[in-house]
């Protein structure tokens, strides 16, 4: 019982040092970051950060790890019912957004690492996280082809590519687009409107006719 109570002691610990350096990571980036800050979010004695991660590039390439494979399990759980192909593009599409919307401190992660050039991303073995969403995605393109549903010159690669900077885009550039666009993209009805946009833009270029 002592050693079960430790144990899971232990990962509440983890699970606190890594919802705190998400959001000092998200904030300042890598290299401004600081393990004190962390510890002071995550309420504990700093020691324990090392004690657990080793140092704060491998902290920060977990936490990176841990908001991917946030997202890649969502996916998963979309793209494992039993839907029409049409619409499991249409769930998709409106999951990363949605995602998106309610995980700002992903958003800027992913942008602080670009700054880096995906110098610690690099590190991270996508297999058992994104390789399943790009998987699940690709046969959902073969059953609208086989079904005639589909066009089959479409190219799966770049249709996952097109969703997935189609919607990260809308939040790496809301506030200057908001700015020039003289609207609040951060509100529901915007999103609500882009996320149809999106949606329409991709299953007519995908469809055969009308779907």
């Amino acid at each position: 019982m002592a050693q079960y109570r430790r144990q899971r002691d232990a990962e509440k610990t983890k699970a606190n040092i890594l919802k705190a350096a998400e959001y000092e990571f998200a904030d300042k980036g890598i290299y401004g970051a600081r393990i004190d800050e962390i510890a002071a979010r995550a309420n504990i004695n700093k020691r324990m950060i090392y004690e657990y991660f080793g140092n704060k590039e491998e902290l920060y390439k977990t936490v990176l790890e841990e908001a991917y494979r946030r997202l890649g399990e969502r996916e998963v759980i979309v793209l494992s019912e039993d839907l029409e192909c049409t619409e499991a593009i249409r769930r998709i599409i409106r999951l990363e957004f949605e995602f998106l919307r309610d995980n700002p401190t992903y958003v800027k992660l992913i942008l602080w690492e670009n700054l880096n050039h995906g110098k610690y991303v690099e590190d991270i073995d996508f297999t058992d996280i994104k390789s399943p969403t790009f998987i699940m995605l690709k046969e959902v393109m073969e059953m609208g082809k086989e079904k005639g549903v589909f066009r089959e010159d479409i190219d799966e690669d770049q249709l996952i590519l097109s969703i997935l900077t189609f919607t990260f885009s809308y939040f790496s550039n809301r506030y200057t687009l908001s700015k020039l666009l003289s609207a609040d993209l951060d509100d529901g009805p915007s999103l609500d409107k882009r996320i149809q946009h999106v949606t329409d833009m991709v299953l007519a270029y995908i469809c055969k006719k009308d779907c």
